[in-house]
């Protein structure tokens, strides 16, 4: 009997898990890799990006997973974890860091292309739940490009 229960929940539950999936996906446009500071084995760069929500209701991203080719090298590859949430129909800006051997020549004549994907769910506590059960874990993938890279402004930070 307690295993027909649970069956039964599990079935009642997954058509409400796909629901979360139905949102639209934030959209995300990089439009600068910046070297903000330069060590002496390394360089620290700062991705920068707009993250549009179409959605009528605020979505928070959770994970970045990308990769930085500089010169048509992969240079950089990583997950960066740093909650915002972007509200109801707004664009922010905000940026991903990435550091780059000095060896692989960031600067002002790189070419340079990211591609990547985020984690993000809708601030409820039932995409919440979904989401950290691992029922729920809606993503989008971003990519862009660019013939030069820019240099300053900020690293940024968790």
């Amino acid at each position: 009997m307690p295993r027909t229960r649970a069956i039964l929940w599990f079935l009642a539950l997954l058509p409400v898990t796909g629901l979360g999936a139905c949102t639209t996906p934030p959209a995300i446009r990089v439009f600068a890799v910046d070297v903000v500071e330069i060590g002496k084995e390394t360089s620290e760069v700062a991705v920068r990006l707009e993250v549009a929500n179409p959605t009528g209701l605020p979505i928070r991203i959770d994970t970045w997973q990308y990769g930085l080719d500089v010169r048509g090298r992969r240079v950089y590859s990583g997950e960066w974890v740093a909650a915002i949430t972007v509200p109801a129909e707004s664009r922010i800006l905000t940026a991903i860091p990435a550091v780059v051997p000095n060896a692989d020549s960031p600067g002002p004549d790189a070419a340079w292309r990211i591609d990547g994907s985020i984690r993000y769910l809708e601030p409820s506590r039932f995409s919440q739940l979904l989401y950290d059960l691992g029922l729920n874990r809606p993503s989008a993938g971003f990519s862009g490009d660019g013939t030069k890279m820019g240099s300053g402004g900020t690293i940024p930070s968790a």
